[in-house]
Protein backbone atom coordinates (compact mmCIF):
# COMPACT_ATOMS: atom_id res chain seq x y z
CA UNK A 1 0.00 0.00 0.00
CA UNK A 2 1.10 3.12 -0.93
CA UNK A 3 2.21 5.38 1.75
CA UNK A 4 0.23 8.61 2.44
CA UNK A 5 2.30 11.32 3.96
CA UNK A 6 -0.28 13.51 5.85
CA UNK A 7 -4.02 13.08 7.38
CA UNK A 8 -6.94 15.65 6.16
CA UNK A 9 -7.69 15.82 9.32
CA UNK A 10 -7.75 19.35 10.30
CA UNK A 11 -9.28 20.80 7.20
CA UNK A 12 -12.07 18.16 7.94
CA UNK A 13 -12.75 19.30 10.81
CA UNK A 14 -15.42 22.21 9.49
CA UNK A 15 -17.31 18.95 8.61
CA UNK A 16 -17.07 17.99 11.60
CA UNK A 17 -18.58 20.54 13.06
CA UNK A 18 -21.46 20.69 11.08
CA UNK A 19 -21.98 17.27 11.31
CA UNK A 20 -21.99 17.35 15.39
CA UNK A 21 -23.25 20.59 16.33
CA UNK A 22 -26.93 21.31 15.52
CA UNK A 23 -27.40 24.66 14.06
CA UNK A 24 -24.52 27.91 13.31
CA UNK A 25 -21.08 27.36 14.67
CA UNK A 26 -22.49 30.10 17.28
CA UNK A 27 -24.68 27.64 19.01
CA UNK A 28 -22.57 25.29 21.47
CA UNK A 29 -24.50 22.37 21.74
CA UNK A 30 -22.08 19.27 22.96
CA UNK A 31 -23.06 16.00 20.85
CA UNK A 32 -24.72 13.55 22.93
CA UNK A 33 -22.59 10.69 22.02
CA UNK A 34 -23.64 7.02 22.31
CA UNK A 35 -22.98 4.37 25.28
CA UNK A 36 -19.72 3.01 25.88
CA UNK A 37 -18.34 0.90 28.63
CA UNK A 38 -15.48 1.57 31.56
CA UNK A 39 -12.19 0.22 30.87
CA UNK A 40 -10.66 -1.61 33.92
CA UNK A 41 -8.41 0.64 36.04
CA UNK A 42 -4.47 -0.13 34.91
CA UNK A 43 -1.82 -0.32 37.44
CA UNK A 44 0.99 1.02 35.29
CA UNK A 45 2.38 4.30 37.93
CA UNK A 46 2.98 7.53 37.42
CA UNK A 47 5.02 9.21 35.08
CA UNK A 48 8.47 10.24 35.70
CA UNK A 49 11.09 12.98 34.46
CA UNK A 50 13.73 11.82 32.68
CA UNK A 51 17.10 13.24 31.04
CA UNK A 52 17.43 13.10 27.85
CA UNK A 53 14.77 13.85 25.18
CA UNK A 54 15.17 10.09 23.95
CA UNK A 55 14.22 8.71 27.84
CA UNK A 56 11.56 11.47 28.28
CA UNK A 57 9.68 10.30 25.13
CA UNK A 58 10.04 6.61 26.32
CA UNK A 59 8.81 7.79 29.82
CA UNK A 60 5.53 9.35 27.84
CA UNK A 61 4.45 5.57 26.99
CA UNK A 62 1.06 6.66 25.92
CA UNK A 63 -1.15 9.37 25.84
CA UNK A 64 -4.34 10.83 25.14
CA UNK A 65 -5.52 13.84 23.07
CA UNK A 66 -8.17 16.47 24.63
CA UNK A 67 -9.10 16.78 20.69
CA UNK A 68 -11.36 19.00 19.66
CA UNK A 69 -12.00 21.11 22.91
CA UNK A 70 -9.62 24.18 23.55
CA UNK A 71 -8.08 24.11 20.22
CA UNK A 72 -11.73 24.77 18.62
CA UNK A 73 -12.28 28.09 16.72
CA UNK A 74 -15.48 29.21 15.74
CA UNK A 75 -13.46 30.66 12.26
CA UNK A 76 -15.74 30.98 9.21
CA UNK A 77 -15.77 31.72 5.71
CA UNK A 78 -18.45 34.01 4.23
CA UNK A 79 -20.64 32.72 1.14
CA UNK A 80 -18.54 36.02 -0.67
CA UNK A 81 -15.16 34.71 0.34
CA UNK A 82 -14.46 36.49 3.14
CA UNK A 83 -12.74 35.59 6.22
CA UNK A 84 -13.88 35.41 9.58
CA UNK A 85 -11.90 35.17 12.70
CA UNK A 86 -13.05 37.08 16.06
CA UNK A 87 -12.28 37.22 19.42
CA UNK A 88 -14.55 34.60 21.42
CA UNK A 89 -14.95 33.67 24.94
CA UNK A 90 -14.66 30.50 27.20
CA UNK A 91 -17.52 28.90 24.62
CA UNK A 92 -15.33 27.41 22.03
CA UNK A 93 -14.29 25.11 23.96
CA UNK A 94 -17.68 23.11 23.24
CA UNK A 95 -18.09 24.62 19.90
CA UNK A 96 -17.43 21.77 18.07
CA UNK A 97 -19.49 19.35 20.08
CA UNK A 98 -17.36 18.56 23.01
CA UNK A 99 -18.61 18.49 26.21
CA UNK A 100 -16.81 21.27 29.13
CA UNK A 101 -14.03 19.75 29.90
CA UNK A 102 -14.22 18.06 33.46
CA UNK A 103 -11.51 16.79 35.97
CA UNK A 104 -13.09 13.47 36.62
CA UNK A 105 -12.58 13.12 32.52
CA UNK A 106 -8.75 13.68 33.35
CA UNK A 107 -8.97 10.76 36.21
CA UNK A 108 -10.43 8.01 33.90
CA UNK A 109 -7.76 8.54 31.42
CA UNK A 110 -5.47 8.77 33.71
CA UNK A 111 -6.97 5.53 35.41
CA UNK A 112 -7.16 3.64 31.81
CA UNK A 113 -3.41 3.96 31.66
CA UNK A 114 -2.25 6.96 29.35
CA UNK A 115 0.49 8.16 31.23
CA UNK A 116 0.58 11.57 28.98
CA UNK A 117 -2.09 13.91 27.98
CA UNK A 118 -1.88 16.07 24.83
CA UNK A 119 -3.92 19.37 25.39
CA UNK A 120 -4.08 21.36 22.22
CA UNK A 121 -5.20 25.17 22.56
CA UNK A 122 -5.63 27.91 19.92
CA UNK A 123 -4.69 31.27 21.20
CA UNK A 124 -5.62 33.48 18.20
CA UNK A 125 -9.67 33.63 18.76
CA UNK A 126 -9.02 34.76 22.41
CA UNK A 127 -6.58 37.87 22.04
CA UNK A 128 -7.36 41.05 23.72
CA UNK A 129 -5.49 43.41 21.99
CA UNK A 130 -2.82 43.15 19.08
CA UNK A 131 -0.29 45.14 19.96
CA UNK A 132 1.52 42.83 22.35
CA UNK A 133 -1.03 40.08 21.32
CA UNK A 134 -2.68 39.60 25.09
CA UNK A 135 -4.13 36.26 25.76
CA UNK A 136 -7.80 37.07 27.40
CA UNK A 137 -6.78 36.23 30.98
CA UNK A 138 -10.45 33.69 31.48
CA UNK A 139 -9.37 31.64 28.41
CA UNK A 140 -5.60 31.13 30.22
CA UNK A 141 -7.57 30.79 33.49
CA UNK A 142 -9.42 27.79 31.96
CA UNK A 143 -6.08 26.33 30.02
CA UNK A 144 -4.67 26.29 33.18
CA UNK A 145 -7.11 24.86 35.19
CA UNK A 146 -7.41 21.80 32.95
CA UNK A 147 -3.67 21.86 32.51
CA UNK A 148 -3.60 21.36 35.91
CA UNK A 149 -5.79 18.78 36.88
CA UNK A 150 -3.75 16.61 34.65
CA UNK A 151 -0.17 17.88 36.10
CA UNK A 152 -1.36 17.39 39.98
CA UNK A 153 -2.19 13.62 38.72
CA UNK A 154 1.46 13.47 37.84
CA UNK A 155 0.61 12.75 34.28
CA UNK A 156 2.68 14.34 31.38
CA UNK A 157 1.13 17.47 29.72
CA UNK A 158 2.01 19.03 26.86
CA UNK A 159 0.45 21.95 25.28
CA UNK A 160 0.61 23.83 22.02
CA UNK A 161 -0.66 26.24 19.67
CA UNK A 162 -2.67 24.39 17.69
CA UNK A 163 -4.98 25.76 14.97
CA UNK A 164 -3.70 29.86 14.85
CA UNK A 165 -1.53 28.47 11.43
CA UNK A 166 -3.65 31.10 9.00
CA UNK A 167 -3.32 30.73 4.97
CA UNK A 168 -1.55 33.34 3.31
CA UNK A 169 -4.90 34.35 2.18
CA UNK A 170 -6.33 35.27 5.56
CA UNK A 171 -3.38 36.40 7.52
CA UNK A 172 -4.12 40.16 6.63
CA UNK A 173 -6.43 41.68 9.15
CA UNK A 174 -6.29 38.65 11.44
CA UNK A 175 -4.25 37.37 14.30
CA UNK A 176 -1.98 34.39 13.72
CA UNK A 177 0.98 33.36 11.59
CA UNK A 178 1.36 31.66 8.13
CA UNK A 179 4.34 30.11 6.19
CA UNK A 180 5.03 33.16 3.32
CA UNK A 181 8.43 34.63 2.65
CA UNK A 182 6.86 37.67 2.48
CA UNK A 183 8.49 39.48 5.05
CA UNK A 184 5.82 41.60 6.30
CA UNK A 185 3.99 38.12 6.84
CA UNK A 186 6.52 36.57 8.10
CA UNK A 187 7.64 39.74 10.75
CA UNK A 188 3.57 39.52 11.78
CA UNK A 189 3.84 35.67 11.90
CA UNK A 190 7.28 35.82 14.48
CA UNK A 191 5.70 38.74 16.62
CA UNK A 192 2.67 36.69 16.98
CA UNK A 193 4.78 33.29 18.16
CA UNK A 194 7.48 35.13 20.39
CA UNK A 195 4.73 36.97 22.69
CA UNK A 196 1.82 33.41 22.64
CA UNK A 197 5.01 31.67 23.72
CA UNK A 198 6.25 34.44 26.30
CA UNK A 199 2.76 34.88 27.67
CA UNK A 200 2.28 30.78 28.01
CA UNK A 201 5.89 30.80 29.44
CA UNK A 202 4.97 33.22 32.33
CA UNK A 203 1.89 31.50 33.12
CA UNK A 204 3.53 28.47 33.74
CA UNK A 205 7.44 29.01 34.70
CA UNK A 206 7.15 27.44 37.56
CA UNK A 207 5.96 23.93 36.49
CA UNK A 208 8.70 21.05 36.48
CA UNK A 209 9.38 18.87 33.36
CA UNK A 210 5.98 16.67 33.68
CA UNK A 211 4.90 20.16 31.15
CA UNK A 212 6.36 19.87 27.64
CA UNK A 213 5.77 23.08 25.37
CA UNK A 214 4.94 22.01 21.95
CA UNK A 215 5.95 25.09 19.70
CA UNK A 216 3.28 24.23 16.91
CA UNK A 217 1.07 21.88 15.64
CA UNK A 218 0.98 21.37 11.90
CA UNK A 219 2.69 24.27 10.33
CA UNK A 220 2.01 24.35 6.72
CA UNK A 221 1.00 26.30 3.31
CA UNK A 222 -2.85 26.03 4.20
CA UNK A 223 -4.20 27.55 0.98
CA UNK A 224 -1.45 26.62 -1.30
CA UNK A 225 -0.49 30.49 -2.13
CA UNK A 226 3.18 29.86 -1.21
CA UNK A 227 3.36 27.65 -3.75
CA UNK A 228 1.28 29.32 -6.79
CA UNK A 229 3.01 32.10 -6.04
CA UNK A 230 6.56 30.38 -6.56
CA UNK A 231 5.69 28.33 -9.38
CA UNK A 232 5.98 25.32 -7.31
CA UNK A 233 4.44 22.15 -8.83
CA UNK A 234 3.56 19.07 -6.61
CA UNK A 235 2.95 21.43 -3.67
CA UNK A 236 -0.56 21.14 -1.45
CA UNK A 237 -1.61 22.57 2.27
CA UNK A 238 -0.59 18.75 3.46
CA UNK A 239 2.97 18.08 1.36
CA UNK A 240 6.05 20.17 0.15
CA UNK A 241 9.35 19.25 -1.44
CA UNK A 242 10.77 22.88 -0.90
CA UNK A 243 13.67 23.49 1.69
CA UNK A 244 12.54 27.59 1.68
CA UNK A 245 9.25 26.35 3.42
CA UNK A 246 10.87 24.10 5.64
CA UNK A 247 13.27 26.78 6.58
CA UNK A 248 10.64 28.92 7.26
CA UNK A 249 9.25 26.89 9.92
CA UNK A 250 12.48 26.28 11.68
CA UNK A 251 12.57 30.08 11.93
CA UNK A 252 9.50 30.22 13.21
CA UNK A 253 10.10 27.88 15.85
CA UNK A 254 13.10 29.43 16.54
CA UNK A 255 11.67 32.86 17.89
CA UNK A 256 9.05 30.30 20.39
CA UNK A 257 12.39 28.41 21.63
CA UNK A 258 14.08 31.81 22.41
CA UNK A 259 10.56 33.40 23.90
CA UNK A 260 10.51 30.49 26.30
CA UNK A 261 13.92 30.32 27.35
CA UNK A 262 13.71 34.16 28.06
CA UNK A 263 11.32 33.43 30.35
CA UNK A 264 12.96 32.14 34.24
CA UNK A 265 12.00 28.98 35.33
CA UNK A 266 11.32 27.32 31.80
CA UNK A 267 15.69 27.04 30.86
CA UNK A 268 15.83 23.20 30.54
CA UNK A 269 12.05 22.78 29.36
CA UNK A 270 11.34 20.16 27.52
CA UNK A 271 9.95 21.43 23.41
CA UNK A 272 8.28 19.49 21.20
CA UNK A 273 9.04 20.78 17.21
CA UNK A 274 7.27 19.81 13.83
CA UNK A 275 8.43 19.33 10.23
CA UNK A 276 6.20 20.32 7.88
CA UNK A 277 2.42 20.03 8.31
CA UNK A 278 4.13 17.47 11.41
CA UNK A 279 4.26 14.64 9.24
CA UNK A 280 6.21 11.78 10.94
CA UNK A 281 5.38 8.90 7.28
CA UNK A 282 7.44 11.19 4.47
CA UNK A 283 10.77 10.50 4.95
CA UNK A 284 11.38 13.12 2.16
CA UNK A 285 10.13 16.50 3.80
CA UNK A 286 11.47 15.62 7.28
CA UNK A 287 14.70 14.52 5.69
CA UNK A 288 14.47 18.38 4.54
CA UNK A 289 13.39 19.87 7.46
CA UNK A 290 16.34 21.06 10.38
CA UNK A 291 15.87 21.31 13.84
CA UNK A 292 15.97 25.11 15.47
CA UNK A 293 18.92 25.21 17.98
CA UNK A 294 18.46 25.24 21.54
CA UNK A 295 20.61 26.97 24.73
CA UNK A 296 19.12 24.02 26.57
CA UNK A 297 21.64 20.62 26.14
CA UNK A 298 18.94 17.71 24.75
CA UNK A 299 15.75 19.23 25.57
CA UNK A 300 13.96 19.35 22.39
CA UNK A 301 11.80 16.36 20.99
CA UNK A 302 10.59 15.81 17.48
CA UNK A 303 7.02 16.26 17.24
CA UNK A 304 4.97 14.27 14.37
CA UNK A 305 1.97 12.64 13.68
CA UNK A 306 0.65 9.72 11.41
CA UNK A 307 -2.73 8.55 11.23
CA UNK A 308 -1.20 5.48 8.76
CA UNK A 309 -1.73 3.74 6.37
CA UNK A 310 -3.42 6.47 5.16
CA UNK A 311 -5.96 4.26 3.19
CA UNK A 312 -7.00 1.97 6.65
CA UNK A 313 -6.37 4.53 8.83
CA UNK A 314 -8.21 7.93 7.48
CA UNK A 315 -9.76 6.94 3.76
CA UNK A 316 -13.08 5.82 2.58
CA UNK A 317 -14.29 2.72 3.06
CA UNK A 318 -12.38 1.17 0.30
CA UNK A 319 -9.71 -0.38 2.55
CA UNK A 320 -11.26 -1.53 6.02
CA UNK A 321 -8.71 -4.91 6.48
CA UNK A 322 -5.51 -4.69 7.94
CA UNK A 323 -3.21 -6.73 6.11
CA UNK A 324 0.74 -7.26 5.72
CA UNK A 325 1.16 -4.26 3.35
CA UNK A 326 -0.39 -1.76 6.48
CA UNK A 327 1.98 -3.48 8.42
CA UNK A 328 5.10 -3.01 6.01
CA UNK A 329 3.87 0.85 5.96
CA UNK A 330 4.46 0.74 9.74
CA UNK A 331 7.47 -0.96 10.03
CA UNK A 332 9.03 1.97 7.04
CA UNK A 333 8.15 4.58 9.31
CA UNK A 334 9.17 3.85 12.76
CA UNK A 335 12.37 2.58 11.36
CA UNK A 336 12.95 5.88 9.42
CA UNK A 337 12.10 7.62 12.92
CA UNK A 338 14.16 5.30 14.69
CA UNK A 339 17.53 5.88 12.92
CA UNK A 340 17.43 8.91 11.98
CA UNK A 341 16.03 10.43 15.33
CA UNK A 342 16.26 8.19 18.57
CA UNK A 343 19.06 6.19 17.58
CA UNK A 344 21.07 9.66 17.19
CA UNK A 345 19.82 10.98 20.83
CA UNK A 346 16.78 12.94 19.84
CA UNK A 347 13.56 11.96 21.24
CA UNK A 348 10.90 11.88 19.67
CA UNK A 349 6.71 11.88 19.52
CA UNK A 350 4.18 10.67 17.96
CA UNK A 351 1.47 13.43 18.92
CA UNK A 352 -1.41 12.30 16.96
CA UNK A 353 -2.38 9.06 16.14
CA UNK A 354 -5.93 7.12 15.27
CA UNK A 355 -7.65 4.56 12.97
CA UNK A 356 -11.04 6.28 11.86
CA UNK A 357 -14.36 3.71 12.85
CA UNK A 358 -15.31 2.06 9.71
CA UNK A 359 -16.90 -0.29 12.03
CA UNK A 360 -14.39 -2.75 11.70
CA UNK A 361 -13.09 -3.57 15.13
CA UNK A 362 -11.21 -6.46 14.89
CA UNK A 363 -8.97 -4.95 12.39
CA UNK A 364 -8.28 -1.85 14.22
CA UNK A 365 -7.18 -4.28 17.12
CA UNK A 366 -5.17 -5.18 15.34
CA UNK A 367 -3.63 -1.81 14.07
CA UNK A 368 -3.52 -0.80 17.25
CA UNK A 369 -1.48 -3.40 18.42
CA UNK A 370 0.72 -3.25 15.90
CA UNK A 371 1.06 0.45 15.68
CA UNK A 372 1.85 0.90 19.38
CA UNK A 373 3.99 -2.18 19.27
CA UNK A 374 6.47 -0.82 16.52
CA UNK A 375 5.93 2.43 18.05
CA UNK A 376 7.36 1.34 21.88
CA UNK A 377 10.06 -0.92 19.86
CA UNK A 378 11.26 2.43 18.37
CA UNK A 379 11.18 4.11 21.55
CA UNK A 380 7.93 6.60 20.44
CA UNK A 381 4.92 7.41 22.63
CA UNK A 382 2.19 7.42 20.29
CA UNK A 383 -0.64 9.99 21.76
CA UNK A 384 -4.18 8.81 20.90
CA UNK A 385 -6.21 11.90 18.68
CA UNK A 386 -9.71 11.59 20.47
CA UNK A 387 -12.61 13.96 18.49
CA UNK A 388 -15.95 11.58 20.45
CA UNK A 389 -17.05 10.65 17.16
CA UNK A 390 -17.67 6.90 15.96
CA UNK A 391 -19.66 5.45 13.12
CA UNK A 392 -22.71 5.18 15.35
CA UNK A 393 -23.11 8.61 16.81
CA UNK A 394 -21.88 10.50 13.25
CA UNK A 395 -24.30 12.58 11.08
CA UNK A 396 -24.17 10.19 8.18
CA UNK A 397 -25.14 13.42 5.86
CA UNK A 398 -22.28 15.43 6.93
CA UNK A 399 -19.36 14.21 7.96
CA UNK A 400 -16.64 12.56 6.38
CA UNK A 401 -15.67 8.82 6.93
CA UNK A 402 -12.09 9.37 8.03
CA UNK A 403 -13.29 11.85 11.18
CA UNK A 404 -14.36 8.66 13.42
CA UNK A 405 -11.35 9.31 15.88
CA UNK A 406 -13.92 8.57 19.06
CA UNK A 407 -12.52 5.93 21.94
CA UNK A 408 -13.54 8.17 24.61
CA UNK A 409 -17.30 9.32 25.57
CA UNK A 410 -16.90 12.70 28.22
CA UNK A 411 -20.73 12.75 28.29
CA UNK A 412 -21.03 9.05 30.29
CA UNK A 413 -17.21 8.94 31.04
CA UNK A 414 -16.98 5.23 29.30
CA UNK A 415 -15.36 4.17 26.58
CA UNK A 416 -16.82 3.19 23.12
CA UNK A 417 -14.19 0.51 22.42
CA UNK A 418 -12.49 -0.93 25.44
CA UNK A 419 -11.01 -3.96 24.07
CA UNK A 420 -9.02 -1.36 21.72
CA UNK A 421 -8.09 0.87 24.53
CA UNK A 422 -6.60 -2.60 26.42
CA UNK A 423 -5.13 -3.47 23.19
CA UNK A 424 -3.06 -0.32 23.24
CA UNK A 425 -2.08 -0.64 26.85
CA UNK A 426 -1.04 -4.20 26.18
CA UNK A 427 1.31 -3.32 23.32
CA UNK A 428 2.91 -0.17 25.26
CA UNK A 429 3.21 -1.92 28.76
CA UNK A 430 3.28 -5.81 27.79
CA UNK A 431 3.48 -7.95 30.83
CA UNK A 432 3.71 -4.47 33.27
CA UNK A 433 0.27 -3.90 32.31
CA UNK A 434 -2.90 -4.88 35.15
CA UNK A 435 -6.18 -4.16 34.90
CA UNK A 436 -8.74 -4.09 37.81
Amino acid sequence: MKITSISLKKYLSILLTLAIIAGSLISCTPSTGNQGTNVPDAEVGDFTVAETSVLMAQNMAIGWNLGNTLDATSDWTDSNGVFHSELKGLETEECWGMPATTESMITAVKNAGFKTIRIPVSWHNHITETTNYTIDSEWMTRVKQIVDWAYNKNMCVIINIHHDNLSISNINGHIGFALSDNAEIQAQSKTYIEKIWTQIATTFSIYDNRLVFEVLNEPRDIDGKFAEQKSYTNNSEWWSNQKTVMDIITSYEQVGINAIRSVAGNENRFIMVPGYAASGSDSGMLALYTMPTDSATDRLLLSTHAYSPYDFAMKDMTDTVFGDDDKASLDYIFSYLKSNYTDKGIGVVMGEASATDKENLSDRIAWATYYFTKAKEAGIPVVLWDNMVTEANEDKNNINIGERHGYYDRNSNTWYFPTMIQAMMKAVYGDNYTAQ
